[in-house]
């Protein structure tokens, strides 16, 4: 029998391995340390700041956060305790000074994670240790559309009284507000209207938020929206107003709505 051949990249790799070892002795301080290849040694935890990590984590840094990142275990150690929505341990470890803006390796931070949750006490407890309302979590989502989404009035009072953007966008291209217009969170678009939000931000799709509103039928937010200041007959980025949408939609609320906020009835002759 023939002995199992050895993956080639073992092959192409080993020499290089070799060499590197053999010239430990002369080696510099920038020298990688590969002595745990040899014995089985474990390395300790290591901190890296943002300072000197490599240029693919660096590039998916806030360049106001330049510590954004913390390899080490005293991060992990704070995720698993807002995962396990454990509020003793999370205090401890902010009494100890863990950095509560860090993130693991996935870009996860203990924010998101808890707004995600819905635990409320944890967030404030996170708040109050100094973390940034508007810092994005592994999924790219910014704390007060991960609220939004929930439907979570009580998450999104404290976010905006601890400073959070109300008009930051998350990875997917929606404000908060476009968020709560989308899941229909009727009392959450009541708080967002509350801290003056920009009206006139676009979707991905190119829908502010009246016309979202108006083709999905969500009658009583079309109606938040205009007694709140939204234009009927603001264009979306295609150059359509929200009653086009509401029309082609067959959105019979919303199109009562908007006809009766002064909105041009020529939009029913609107076509593609």
């Amino acid at each position: 029998m023939k002995p199992p051949r050895r993956p080639a990249i073992l092959c192409r790799l080993a020499p290089l391995l070799l060499a590197i070892l053999a010239s430990n002795a002369s080696a510099d301080d920038s020298t990688p340390d590969l002595d745990w290849l040899r014995d089985g040694r474990s390395i300790a935890p290591q901190t890296r700041h943002g300072s000197d990590l490599p240029p693919v984590f660096l590039a998916g840094l806030p360049q106001n956060a330049p510590n954004a990142i913390e390899i080490n275990g005293e991060t992990d150690a704070l995720l698993a305790a807002v995962r396990a929505g454990d509020l003793a341990r999370v205090k401890a470890l902010l009494k100890d000074g863990v950095l509560v803006n860090a993130a693991d390796l996935r870009g996860e931070r203990a924010l998101p994670l808890a707004v995600r949750a819905g635990r409320l006490e944890l967030v404030r407890q996170l708040l109050n240790a100094g973390a940034d309302a508007d810092l994005r979590g592994a999924d790219g989502m910014a704390p007060l559309s991960l609220a939004a989404l929930a439907g979570n009035v009580a998450l999104t009072r404290l976010l905006l009284k601890a400073g959070a953007d109300i008009d930051r966008k998350s990875a997917h291209g929606n404000t908060p507000l476009l968020d709560a217009v989308l899941m229909n969170r009727v009392d959450v678009v009541r708080v967002l209207l509350a801290a003056k939000p920009d009206l006139e931000r676009y979707d991905r799709d190119g829908l502010h938020a009246l016309a979202l509103a108006a083709r999905d039928g969500r009658g009583e937010i079309v109606d938040l929206l205009l007694k709140n200041g939204a234009a009927a007959e603001f264009p979306d980025r295609s150059g359509r107003p929200a009653l086009f949408w509401a029309i082609y939609r067959q959105q019979r609320q919303s199109t009562d709505l908007l006809l009766a906020s002064g909105a041009n009835p020529g939009a029913m002759s609107t076509d593609f």
